[in-house]
């Protein structure tokens, strides 16, 4: 099976509880060419969601750049890659208990300021989708802490586990 597609109908079986629904609106969109793109801190306890997961998951030989706070630097890959489906994993004030998950909209980055990184990744989704037509989605993690210095907290280790969970390609 390519990098960046899924196997149709595994994705809901590989959850342990958690985020069913979240699966299900995930699984539409790996059965395409995805990319997932890790943007956060890992100096700043749970804003290193994004670049944890990224790590993860290409650890695993799944399509995933850790970005960190540059995203703007991994314009040029994310265009030569070509994704149908562009995932931005994020810590984001999403108004929820620590560690919560969510897939938002890409438009969700200019219109909702969940992320703390809005301005820099309204410029980057601007310039690549009029580069490349492509779904632009956002995983957003619900953070209890972006203190410098600090690791990420339970909750967010926890979230990091479910979320490397729902990108499990089972193989056959």
């Amino acid at each position: 099976m390519p990098a960046g597609r899924h196997a149709a109908g595994c994705l809901g079986a590989l959850l342990s509880g958690g985020e069913p629904e979240l699966a299900a609106e995930l699984e539409p969109l790996l059965a395409k060419r995805w990319l997932l793109i890790g943007i956060g801190s890992d100096l700043r306890g749970d804003d290193a969601f994004g670049p944890l997961l990224a790590r993860t998951l290409a650890r695993r030989g799944r399509p995933a750049l850790d970005a960190g706070l540059v995203p703007e630097s991994y314009t040029g890959p994310i265009l030569r890659f070509a994704p149908e489906v562009l995932i931005l994993a994020d810590a984001a004030e999403i108004g929820l208990p620590p560690g919560s998950l969510r897939l938002l909209p890409g438009e969700a980055i200019a219109e909702a300021g969940a992320s703390t990184h809005d301005s820099a990744l309204s410029l980057v989704l601007t310039y690549l989708l009029a580069q490349h037509e492509m779904e632009v989605r956002v995983l957003a993690a619900q953070p209890a802490s972006r203190e410098l210095g600090e690791e990420p907290g339970p909750a967010m280790r926890e979230a990091l586990h479910r979320a490397a969970a729902l990108f499990k390609i089972r193989e056959d």
